[in-house]
């Protein structure tokens, strides 16, 4: 590691949990509880309260996304200056797959953007955007804590 990442890589750790649990929990909380409450309250009720949470999330989502890549990408730098040898590691293969999975979320996350600020958001889209981006999710923590073995 550099000695740049060594100084702040406990910082720069802690900025990625954070934000990773920040999105993540919001990504399982839409698709595990608010997806559950469409069969039990009017169709009004729930569009009130999703454009409630979509709005809170627009104003906080972008910061936790761009703080989320920017020390994912951090941490990559550290752990691998060289990128062509993460192959040779299980630990590095690991987080190239992790790093896909993350690649997936950024483009459903871009892509929902993109819908929404065009007024192209559908009901069926959003659905399968967040089932996309849960699976990715929990691909990822599954991946995370499979890294911590292969590592240690």
């Amino acid at each position: 590691m550099s000695d740049f990442a060594n100084e702040q890589y406990l910082i720069i750790q802690i900025l990625h949990l954070l934000s990773a649990m920040t999105f993540g929990g919001v990504v399982i909380f839409e698709v595990l509880i608010l997806e559950s409450l469409h069969g039990r309250l009017s169709k009004a009720v729930m569009m009130e309260i999703e454009s409630g949470i979509i709005r809170r999330a627009r104003q906080f989502m972008p910061i936790v996304i761009v703080v989320l890549y920017a020390t994912g990408i951090l941490l990559l730098r550290a752990h691998f200056p060289d990128l062509s040898i993460m192959p040779e590691s299980i630990f590095g293969r690991l987080l190239m797959v992790k790093i896909a999975l993350a690649g997936i979320v950024f483009v459903c996350f871009v892509s929902a953007m993109t819908l929404h600020l065009l007024n192209k958001m559908n009901p069926l889209v959003f659905k399968v955007i967040h089932l996309i981006v849960f699976s990715c999710v929990l691909g990822i923590v599954v991946l995370a804590k499979s890294m911590f073995y292969a590592y240690s």
